[in-house]
């Protein structure tokens, strides 16, 4: 696994034991990979965190809600977007995962007539996917500027 080829495989190894604890260590879990996979340009290479996040948001098939009001969690599309931001190669990955959690939540808001914060949620995975979209745009800006 990349984990140990990074220099940050220590935290690494917190944040793996974390995904597998329950619903609170999952979410500081996703916090902390929100928090630490800054972008894409920073000179320190943290481990793949990709399989860590899909670890988590499969257990609530890509809805990964809060408990206090049981809307979307905003973390978890934040650590989406930080890890698809921070490689190139991760990009596809991000939008891919985050195509999966609006088709959890389309699900969602057809099976469960509680569910009023659907609008609210999609519109935080759309943004997610814009700034995906947005990082890549960048990238691509950069990489042409060093030609």
């Amino acid at each position: 696994m990349e984990a140990r080829e990074g220099k940050f495989s220590g935290l690494f190894e917190v944040i793996q034991e974390y995904a597998q604890g329950d619903y609170d260590h999952q979410d500081k879990a996703l916090q902390i990979i929100a928090g630490t996979y800054v972008f894409m340009f920073e000179s320190e290479d943290m481990p793949d965190a990709r399989p860590v996040v899909d670890e988590i948001l499969t257990q609530y098939d890509y809805v990964f809600t809060t408990i206090e009001r049981g809307n979307l969690d905003p973390l978890s599309v934040d650590a989406v977007v930080r890890v698809a931001l921070y490689k190139e190669e991760y990009m596809e990955w991000g939008i891919n995962c985050l195509g999966k959690v609006l088709e959890g939540l389309f699900s969602r808001s057809r099976n469960d007539e509680t569910y009023s914060d659907y609008i609210e949620d999609a519109q935080g995975v759309i943004r997610g996917l814009e700034t995906i979209v947005a990082g890549s745009v960048l990238e691509e800006i950069v990489e042409g500027n060093g030609d």
